[in-house]
């Protein structure tokens, strides 16, 4: 009997100390929840801090892309010259060097960067506060190891951390736009998968590309249009397009998007006016720079070539490669944004006006970036071009997840799988970060 009696308790003790377990992870969670909620401050803060530490631990604080090189010759020298002007850098604008190692270009002034500004202008102060002598380093490029020269040499390690701080901070201002659109642990819980679970993980915190600077803007103009902050909406969006010009798309999508929805000029005149403050420093930089007031600026007139002409079957292979080749797409590489695509219809119909004008915004800039430019299948990365695209259509993913996916969460299979994806997506951020 005693023994029977042993046998019949124990189910029920091993069911009690379980319930008095999730008892006690529903009250942690419970408490973090409430903590994180007092206030939008202490929600950032919340993201921001561990986002920083984690994007620093991981990032590469020494040179492994002659894209970053660029950027920060050019920081340096905007930080501690105050010239865009690049003495020392000449013979990587000439054959053999040209284009294998790094984006120099000749100007009327000098040898200069041919990158729009805005990722260089962000880094420049810090530059200024920390001046590092430049030494003259012996470079190689890995592709060609045939071609070696020496260079004046800055200090890598500022402009890695101003992408750690750009790329945390971008991620936090899309935490706090999700709280616009969702519960405090839906949106705390979505800037986790889109922090780690897109190429914002392992390579706009990772060094000084042009995506996490026009990462942050984009993300502090969405958040503020959101709000109703139009002025200061538009002045954000002005930094994006001084850092990555046809992102110029986005807040014209915004600001038509609200006035149209609300029958009110008010935003089309304060997003499109402060935005324009942007687009006019480009042309003036680009003017005194290149002698040429446009938005190309050194990339010339090829890209624009690309966007005119009718040949549709290389922007078909790059719109193709770019979402689903096996290295470079990122509906492959971050797989569960494709679990969300039929959700982007209900989403879209149950959406705020500002959700839809930036989601249109960033899939034109996506559209453009494929038209004008190739998807890279050889980049050394993964996917870098959609990264400004995704942010500006954050917002959308966000809200299919809440009113398509949510619905179908109490189907195993459904829950299990987007689990999965997720996983499967911070895997491979993770595995390229080992391995690049």
């Amino acid at each position: 009997m005693e023994g029977g009696a042993r046998a019949w308790l124990e189910p029920v003790a091993d069911e009690a100390h379980e319930g008095h377990r999730i008892v006690l992870n529903l009250t942690i969670a419970t408490v973090f929840e409430r903590a994180i909620a007092r206030s939008r401050l202490t929600f950032l803060v919340s993201l921001l801090v561990p986002l920083t530490l984690l994007y620093g631990a991981t990032a590469s604080w020494h040179l492994h892309d002659f894209d970053v090189l660029t950027n920060i010759v050019s920081a340096w020298h905007l930080g501690n010259t105050g010239s865009p002007v690049l003495p020392g850098y000449e013979h990587l604008a000439r054959p053999p060097f040209e284009g294998f190692m790094g984006s120099f270009m000749e100007a009327p002034g000098g040898t200069v960067s041919k990158y729009p500004p805005g990722a260089a202008l962000l880094a420049a102060p810090l530059y200024a506060l920390t001046p590092g002598d430049l030494a003259l380093e012996t470079i190689a490029n890995a592709a060609r190891p045939d071609l070696e020269t020496e260079i004046p040499w800055p200090p890598v390690w500022p402009s890695t951390l101003v992408a750690v701080l750009a790329t945390a901070l971008a991620m936090s201002l899309l935490g706090l736009t999700f709280l616009e659109q969702g519960t405090v642990r839906e949106a705390w819980m979505a800037t986790w998968v889109a922090a780690l679970g897109t190429s914002a993980w392992s390579v706009a915190s990772d060094a000084l590309f042009m995506h996490g600077p026009a990462m942050l803007w984009i993300a502090l103009g969405v958040y503020l249009s959101s709000r109703q902050r139009y002025w200061g909406s538009g002045l954000a969006f002005g930094a994006a397009v001084l850092t990555r010009p046809h992102t110029a798309v986005i807040p014209a999508a915004v600001g038509l998007g609200l006035g149209a929805y609300g029958r009110r000029m008010t935003p089309i005149v304060r997003v499109g006016l402060a935005s324009s403050l942007g687009v006019l420093a480009l042309l003036t930089y680009n003017g005194l720079t290149f002698g040429r007031w446009s938005v190309l600026g050194g990339y010339g007139a090829v890209f624009a070539e690309k966007l005119v002409t009718p040949e549709t079957r290389s922007f078909l292979d790059n719109l193709l490669g770019g979402l689903f080749d096996p290295f470079q797409g990122f509906l492959v590489l971050s797989p569960f944004l494709l679990l969300l695509v039929p959700g982007l219809w209900p989403a879209w119909r149950r959406s705020d006006p500002w959700v839809r004008g930036a989601a249109i915004g960033g899939l034109i800039y996506l559209l453009l970036q494929f038209k004008m430019n190739r998807y890279n299948p050889a980049n050394a990365t993964l996917y870098r071009y959609p990264l400004e695209a995704l942010t500006a259509s954050a917002p959308l993913w966000f809200a299919a997840y809440r009113y398509w996916l949510k619905a179908r969460w109490q189907r195993r299979g459904w829950r299990l799988l987007f689990k999965v994806a997720v996983l499967l997506a911070i895997g491979a951020q993770g595995m390229a970060i080992w391995l690049f």
